[in-house]
C-alpha cells in the first residue's frame, strides 16, 4: 500500500511514524510538505500538554465539549511512552539534543509540572476560569496542589500584578516542538518506505470509482498512491477547493499566533507558568525551551496571540510582540526586560468554522483529513496519529469519533444567549488585558451594553435565532467569511 500525506506538521509526521512503524516491506509512505514549514502552527507552538489547564467556565457542559476534553486528557497521558517510541526507533540517527534525553526523568525536552497564577491583570474572567480549573481537578481526581505563589520558581512579576491563588499540576507539561519535528524527520528517514517530497501540494486528482488517484505539486509532478491523507493544518480548504472534490466540508481558518523565544540566562525557567484562559484566547504563558543536554534551560518561550483570518498571515503584528513581551515582564518576571529577543514565531492554528476537529474518513473512499485542532494539535498529536492509522488501514475507532467527521453539520452547541453573554465577557477581558481603564462612572455597564446591541444585531444578520456563533469567529461571520 502507498499512503501519501499531504502535510508536514506534527499531526502528518507522527500518523507517519505510527504508519511507517507497522509498514510491511513493499508498503510505501510519501510525506509531501516544504521543508521549511512555513506558517507551520507546531513551530510556534510552545507545546504545553494542558488539559486541565486550559478549562473555561461552563467548558464541560455538552457532551460534545466533555468527549473533547477527554481526549485531550487521554492524549497527555499518551505522551511519555509516545517520546519513548520515537526514541527507540531512532537509534543512532537522533539530533543530539535528543540522543540523551531521558524523557520525564531527565527533565529534557519533555517534562511537566504546570503552574496556574490567578492574577489581577485582566478581570473576574480570570477568577471563573480559575475556579473551573480548579473544580476540574478534584472532580477527575487530577494530581494538583494548592502553592504561594511567591513559591513559584523564577516568578517575580510586577506588584501590581502579582498572582494572589496558584495551583501547580503536576502532570501536565511542555516539549520543545522544533526538536520532536527535527527528531521525527530523522527517525523517519531511517525507514526505507518513507519518502520526503519538499513541495507543497497544489491539487488532489479524482478518479473513477469514488477514488483520489494523484497529488500534483507546485512544480506540476503527479504523485500516485492507494490512501491519501490530507494533514495541512489552516491550509487544508484551500487545497480542497483547488481539488473541486465536491466534498461538503466547512471552512477552515487560519488561527494567526505568535510566540516569542527569548534568552534569559540569569533566570532560566523550570516549569511552564501560565494564566487561564482570557480573551479569546489560551492566556499568557512562559514555558521552558529545551535545546540540549549540558546546555542551561536559559531560553524560554513566551506566548500567544490569537487572531482570526481567512488568509495566511506571513508576519506577526507588532502590537502581538509588543503585548506578550510587555504581559511577560509585568505579569511573570519584571528581570525578563533584560533578556535577548531570539525569534519571533508566527503560526497559523487551523480553526473550523464551528471550532470543532474535522478528523476522520470522507466520502471519498481513499481520502481521510485532519484539521481544525485549534492550538491543540501538537498535545493531541499521539492521540490523533493513532486514530488516524487505524482509518488509514481501515480498522475500526471508537464511534464517538464521527461526531468530528469533516462531512457533518456544524456543530452549534452553544445557544444564541450563551454565545453572545460569552462573547461580551471575553471581550470586555481581553480590553482589561490590554490596559483599559475606565473612568469613574458608568462606562464599564456602557461598554458592555454597546457590545451587545452590536452581537445581536450581528447574530439577526447572519440569521442567527435559536444558535449562537462561536466568540472566536464573530469577525468571519460580521465580513461573510463564514456562511450560516
Amino acid at each position: 500500500m502507498h499512503t501519501i500525506i499531504i502535510g508536514n506538521g506534527i499531526v502528518a509526521m507522527s500518523t507517519a511514524f505510527r504508519l511507517a512503524l507497522r509498514a510491511k516491506p513493499n508498503d510505501q509512505i510519501t510525506i509531501v510538505g516544504r521543508k521549511y514549514r512555513p506558517g507551520s502552527a507546531t513551530q510556534a507552538a510552545a507545546a504545553m500538554l494542558n488539559s486541565f489547564a486550559e478549562i473555561d467556565a461552563g467548558g464541560l457542559d455538552s457532551e460534545i465539549d466533555l468527549f473533547r476534553f477527554e481526549l485531550s486528557h487521554l492524549a497527555t497521558r499518551m505522551w511519555p511512552k509516545f517520546e519513548h517510541d520515537i526514541i527507540q526507533a531512532g537509534g543512532p540517527s537522533l539530533p543530539f539534543g535528543c540522543s540523551q534525553c531521558q524523557g520525564l526523568s531527565g527533565g529534557g525536552c519533555f517534562s511537566s509540572g504546570t503552574y496556574v497564577i490567578n492574577n489581577t491583570a485582566a478581570d473576574d474572567l480570570d477568577d471563573a476560569n480559575f475556579n473551573a480549573i480548579l473544580s476540574a481537578l478534584k472532580e477527575f481526581n487530577e494530581s494538583h496542589e494548592l502553592v504561594t505563589p511567591s513559591d513559584i520558581p523564577n516568578y517575580m512579576p510586577d506588584k501590581r500584578h502579582r498572582a494572589l491563588r496558584a495551583v501547580l499540576i503536576h502532570n501536565e507539561g511542555w516539549i520543545n516542538p522544533r526538536l520532536m519535528l527535527e527528531k521525527l524527520d530523522a527517525v523517519l528517514a531511517r525507514f526505507p518506505q518513507v519518502r520526503f517530497v519538499y513541495t507543497h501540494a497544489t491539487q488532489l486528482l479524482k478518479g473513477g470509482d469514488n477514488l483520489i488517484e494523484a497529488v500534483v505539486t507546485e512544480q506540476g509532478e503527479t504523485l500516485s498512491g492507494d490512501q491519501f491523507l490530507v494533514a495541512t493544518g489552516a491550509t487544508t480548504t484551500g487545497l480542497l477547493n483547488e481539488s473541486n472534490l465536491g466534498l461538503s466540508i466547512q471552512p477552515t481558518f487560519y488561527g494567526v499566533g505568535v510566540s516569542l523565544e527569548i534568552h534569559s540566562p540569569e533566570y532560566p525557567h523550570t516549569n511552564c507558568i501560565r494564566t487561564p484562559n482570557r480573551g479569546l484566547a489560551c492566556g499568557l504563558y512562559s514555558a521552558p525551551y529545551y535545546y540540549e543536554p549540558g546546555r542551561p534551560n536559559d531560553h524560554i518561550l513566551i506566548g500567544a496571540s490569537n487572531y482570526i483570518s481567512p488568509t495566511p498571515v506571513p508576519y506577526g503584528r507588532v502590537g502581538s510582540a509588543e503585548s506578550l513581551l510587555k504581559g511577560a515582564m509585568e505579569q511573570i518576571n519584571f528581570n525578563f526586560y533584560r533578556a535577548n529577543l531570539v525569534r519571533v514565531n508566527v503560526g497559523w492554528r487551523p480553526t473550523s468554522q464551528d471550532t470543532f476537529p474535522l478528523v476522520g474518513k470522507t466520502s471519498i473512499t481513499n481520502l481521510t483529513i485532519a484539521t481544525g485542532t485549534k492550538r491543540d494539535g501538537f498535545h493531541m498529536a499521539p492521540l490523533l496519529s493513532e486514530v488516524l492509522a487505524a482509518l488509514i488501514h481501515n480498522e475500526p475507532i471508537d464511534e464517538r469519533w464521527m461526531q468530528f467527521k469533516p462531512e457533518r453539520q456544524l456543530i452549534r452547541n452553544l445557544s444564541r444567549q450563551e454565545a453572545i453573554d460569552k462573547a461580551v465577557r471575553h471581550q470586555i477581558s481581553a480590553a482589561y488585558q490590554h490596559g483599559f481603564t475606565p473612568s469613574k462612572s458608568r462606562m464599564p455597564e456602557q461598554i458592555e451594553r454597546m457590545l451587545r446591541d452590536d452581537l445581536e444585531r450581528l447574530h439577526d444578520q447572519v440569521g442567527a435565532l435559536d444558535w449562537g456563533i462561536p466568540p472566536e469567529m464573530l469577525d468571519m461571520y460580521r465580513y461573510g467569511h463564514a456562511k450560516p
